[in-house]
């Protein structure tokens, strides 16, 4: 597999200067790629059309909420009709489904094809990586409201959406923030809310002092966060909703002196806000800001942040941030407008994670939902619990990170992202490609097909076999391949015929929409074609 080292960055241009080259089709599919969960052929020509400016306004607008999941068979909660949601529902009856629905309703909404070409799925992920919240058996209402959060500030206000999760009910119970009292104070979350979410830890320089705060810091936040309770919620076969209290009697109300390195300041009781004020003292740090913007660059650009990366890139994106009140569309725009975005080294230079390569294979096809079995609700929900348990043979189990620090590719350094590949894992994706794509993928029985003509009629010149593998390689690989490679999928697809025999097959297939007679050749060849192009190392990049 084709990978950048981490000494590609000694020829390449490390500014955050707007972007002033040759925008092209490339580039735009680089951006689309980076943004959007598998860009189709017409978003790509699209993005190219308009130009980075309005392209990047429209991936980063603010995005439809997503109708919340529903219950989708019969067989389970007599109290609830089929299509009636359940996110505001009691546990009252048989609920299992819940789980079940909120997975399919998760993977449906990634790969939907028609909806707009927008940066909120893939944020919804970073944001579910960068707080981490492992909490076994949850209320799976709990979990929709956490998605929905992030769906909501996907590009939204960093302090505000640090607010929420602070005192967010499956936060709480994952830290034990629900147990932390003024008799007895759990640093778990004050930990974690400076290291994970905030500061960043620095190098230990002392006892118990790690430049960005100290051990006393942790102690000290832990007492400013102590009152707050979970609702009793979790499966309740009442109407408790689920949500988190404050309870002054116990709030520790003394004086919280920090040290030196958040200022020494001293914070005073302001109940049942006094959250906030934690919040606002430690996003005034630069090490906040830093950290932050670290995170969105290994996210979107390359795991690699070298000095020069920091002074020319971090920096100023830092700067961006605070100057925008923690605002996070400003420095998404200004990185994914810079030169040093679109530098040839970072093309390919990111290993896709489960969601990628997923979505990457079905979203350009307009995934499935041609098919009229695709109509019935149970289908379709069933389906998105199938892409569940895909990525949790890939190594991505639904909502549930390993560890509160999330998964490795985006801080387990060296590999970072190569942990997400190995030759087991490889094979298994090319596994699961190969039974999406070679005509007996299917739910319960019902067979599934891949809409080719759909596919096809949206290709600039679909009857020239050459510029079509052209455009394939553009839509589902990160950068040309070699002339051997190109030579090896026309083989495949066109077995020792001439191209002309294409032009002709291709031709009739488009002109006879259901004709089998003309429908079977070019999809057995078009089968075939993908499963070779999928099991590509270049597919696994992007």
């Amino acid at each position: 597999m084709s990978y950048q080292s981490s000494q590609r960055f000694s020829t390449a241009i490390v500014s955050l200067a707007p972007f002033s080259g040759t925008w092209d089709r490339q580039k735009a599919a680089h951006l689309l790629r980076r943004t959007v969960l598998g860009p189709r052929i017409d978003e790509i020509n699209r993005a190219q059309r308009d130009g980075l400016s309005r392209t990047l306004d429209l991936l980063l607008s603010q995005a439809p909420i997503p109708s919340p999941p529903v219950k989708y068979r019969t067989d389970d909660d007599e109290y609830l009709q089929m299509g009636e949601t359940w996110v505001d529902k009691s546990c009252l009856g048989k609920n299992q489904y819940r789980s079940h629905s909120l997975k399919g309703w998760y993977y449906n909404n990634m790969v939907q094809a028609d909806r707009p070409s927008n940066i909120q799925e893939r944020m919804s992920f970073f944001w579910l990586n960068y707080f981490s919240i492992s909490a076994p058996n949850s209320d799976p209402r709990a979990m929709y409201k956490d998605i929905r959060l992030y769906q909501e500030f996907a590009v939204g206000n960093f302090r505000t959406l640090l607010q929420k999760i602070t005192v967010d009910p499956r936060m709480l119970r994952c830290l034990n923030g629900d147990v932390n009292s003024k008799e007895n104070p759990n640093e778990n979350y004050a930990r974690e809310l400076m290291e994970l979410f905030t500061l960043g830890k620095g190098p230990q320089v002392g006892p118990g002092d790690y430049t960005t705060y100290t051990e006393d810091d942790v102690a000290a936040l832990a007492r400013a966060l102590t009152g707050w309770k979970i609702k009793p919620y979790r499966f309740a076969k009442d109407n408790t909703p689920v949500e988190s209290y404050f309870d002054s009697s116990d709030h520790d109300t003394g004086d919280k002196k920090l040290s030196p390195r958040l200022g020494s300041q001293v914070i005073k009781n302001a109940g049942a806000e006094e959250y906030k004020v934690i919040i606002d003292i430690l996003l005034k740090q630069d090490a906040a800001a830093l950290h932050f913007c670290r995170e969105l660059y290994r996210y979107f650009v390359f795991h690699d942040i070298n000095p020069t990366i920091e002074a020319q890139v971090i920096e100023p994106l830092a700067r961006t941030l605070r100057d925008n009140n923690y605002e996070i569309k400003p420095v998404l725009k200004q990185l994914l407008s810079s030169e040093h975005f679109y530098e040839a080294a970072h093309t390919g230079a990111i290993i896709k994670n489960p969601h990628d390569f997923l979505c990457s294979i079905v979203r350009p096809f307009r995934e499935f939902w041609h098919d009229k079995p695709m109509q019935d609700l149970r289908m379709r929900y069933e389906l998105g619990g199938k892409y569940a348990d895909y990525m949790y043979d890939l190594g991505m189990e639904f909502l549930d990170p390993p560890t509160i620090s999330g998964w490795k590719a985006y801080y387990d350094s060296p590999q970072f992202y190569r942990h997400w590949i190995s030759p087991a894992l490889m094979q298994r994706r090319v596994q699961i490609s190969t039974a999406i794509i070679d005509g007996d993928f299917h739910i319960n029985g019902t067979r599934l097909s891949i809409d080719y003509y759909s596919f096809l009629k949206d290709f600039t010149n679909p009857t020239d076999i050459n510029s079509l593998i052209d455009e394939i390689v553009l839509v589902f690989l990160p950068r040309p391949i070699s002339t051997q490679q190109i030579a090896a999928l026309r083989e495949t697809i066109m077995g020792g015929l001439e191209d002309k025999e294409w032009t002709m097959s291709c031709r009739d297939f488009l002109a006879n929409p259901g004709n089998d007679n003309y429908a079977k050749p070019i999809q057995s060849r078009m089968a075939r074609f993908f499963v070779d192009l999928f099991a590509l190392g270049e597919f696994q990049l992007q």
